[in-house]
C-alpha cells in the first residue's frame, strides 16, 4: 500500500530544489544569492501557512468520514 503524500513533504522537497537551484545560478554567476533571498523570504511564511491550513482541512475531513 503506498504511503499518503503529506504537503509538507512535498514543500519541503521543492523549498530544496529552489535553494538549490538558486545556489547552482548564483555559483555559474547568472544570480546574487543573497539578493535573492532577501528579496523572496515573505514567501515561505506564505507556504507555511498554506501547509497549516491545509493540514487542518485534512485533519478535519479525516475526522469525519
Amino acid at each position: 500500500m503506498a504511503a499518503s503524500l503529506r504537503p509538507e513533504g512535498l514543500t519541503l522537497g521543492l523549498v530544496l530544489v529552489g535553494v538549490g537551484a538558486v545556489a547552482l545560478l548564483a555559483n555559474f554567476g547568472r544570480v546574487n544569492f543573497l539578493e535573492t533571498v532577501r528579496a523572496w523570504w515573505p514567501l515561505s511564511l506564505l507556504v507555511w501557512g498554506a501547509l497549516e491550513v491545509a493540514a487542518s482541512l485534512l485533519h478535519r475531513s479525516e475526522g469525519r468520514s
